[in-house]
């Protein structure tokens, strides 16, 4: 059976600022959901962006390259479908520029880990095929 975990972040931006947090995954999965709250008064000032070893995933380059996504009085639900193994940083990067107050960003990252077989289960063979040469 799959197991399932939920990673939590909650970064504080200063005024004019960065900040990130990274936490590790604990399983090899997929990054199959990201939640994240702005609150009221960011004002579309405080941009987030997920990074994977140093690699940008939300949002995806096609999605504004390595601009964030700003929001305000919001919370957003995002799919990356993104692959991670155990023991990879996970970042949550924040950029504030709003020049009068300092914010806080709420995000948790949901795991889903591959399906392992139980002790005992049989696992499925893919059915292979030959293909011969002939001269």
């Amino acid at each position: 059976m799959a197991e399932n975990v939920e990673l939590a972040y909650l970064v504080l931006i200063t005024s004019l600022n960065t900040n990130s947090q990274t936490v590790y995954s604990p399983i090899e999965g997929i990054i199959n959901k990201i939640t994240v709250t702005w609150p009221s008064g960011c004002n579309f000032l405080v941009e987030v962006l997920f990074r994977h070893k140093r690699v940008q995933f939300i949002p995806t380059p096609a999605q504004g390259g390595s601009v964030g996504i700003a929001l305000n009085n919001f919370t957003e639900t995002l799919n990356p479908n993104w692959a991670i193994a155990k023991d990879d940083p996970i970042e949550l990067y924040a950029i504030n520029h709003d020049g009068g107050n300092n914010h806080s960003i709420s995000a948790v990252v949901h795991i889903t880990g591959y399906e392992t077989p139980e002790p005992g289960e049989r696992i499925p063979r893919k059915e292979a095929k030959c293909i011969r040469r002939t001269q």
